[in-house]
């Protein structure tokens, strides 16, 4: 996905720089939920650090280039920490999307500061990282390993629930791509995304129409 923007250097590398910052603040944003909750294991392992060597894997960051998503280190946790069957734990996990959620809409902000100022190229590449940022909270919500949905199952979910996650775990990454190409395939991928991104887009605009009279 982001392969196809080599025409446009300036896009590539603006978008390139906020995903990568964002798969960072996805780890930073857990490691702070799972503190707040009273789980300091990822505090300990230097995980509310900005600290790329920490966070970043690199198959996920090459994956981010060939397919336009990619994915971090696992934060650490201690299960046990976690009061309210799992469920707590499952908020952490589920804090990942929401940071996603949270880049999509600063950098569409960003690009609207930029339309109104007249800069195409730099809207150009805020609203591309906001389209991937937004993918990345859409695939991450799906219960398949290494997404945070899958943790999030096991954390919470039944018998039942965590035995499908296992069994599709066992396909490996191998699994992920495939379902990861079949979700997008079929348009389920992108019906998500657009109900996100037309979310985040109505309210901004409701926000400059407010304020710009």
């Amino acid at each position: 996905m982001i392969l196809r923007l080599f025409d446009n250097p300036t896009v590539l590398i603006i978008a390139s720089i906020v995903m990568v910052m964002a798969l960072i603040f996805h780890n930073i944003a857990q490691a702070w939920m799972a503190s707040r909750l009273g789980d300091a294991t990822p505090r300990y392992q230097g995980f509310l650090a900005f600290d790329p060597k920490t966070h970043l894997e690199p198959m996920g960051v090459l994956f981010l280039f060939l397919l336009g998503f990619g994915w971090t280190r696992q934060v650490p946790v201690n299960s046990r920490n976690y009061a309210g069957r799992g469920r707590r734990e499952a908020l952490v996990w589920y804090t990942g999307p929401l940071a996603y959620l949270l880049v999509a809409t600063i950098s569409y902000a960003v690009a609207f500061s930029f339309i109104l100022a007249g800069s195409g190229d730099l809207a150009s590449a805020f609203a591309v990282a906001g389209d991937v940022a937004i993918l990345h909270a859409v695939i991450n919500l799906f219960p398949v390993y290494p997404l945070d949905g899958a943790r999030a199952a096991l954390a919470w979910g039944d018998r039942s629930v965590r035995q499908f996650v296992q069994q599709l775990a066992q396909f490996g990454i191998l699994g992920f791509i495939v379902i990861f190409m079949l979700l997008s395939f079929t348009g389920v991928t992108g019906a998500i995304m657009s109900f996100f991104r037309n979310l985040i887009i109505g309210g901004l605009s409701a926000i400059v129409r407010a304020f710009g009279g």
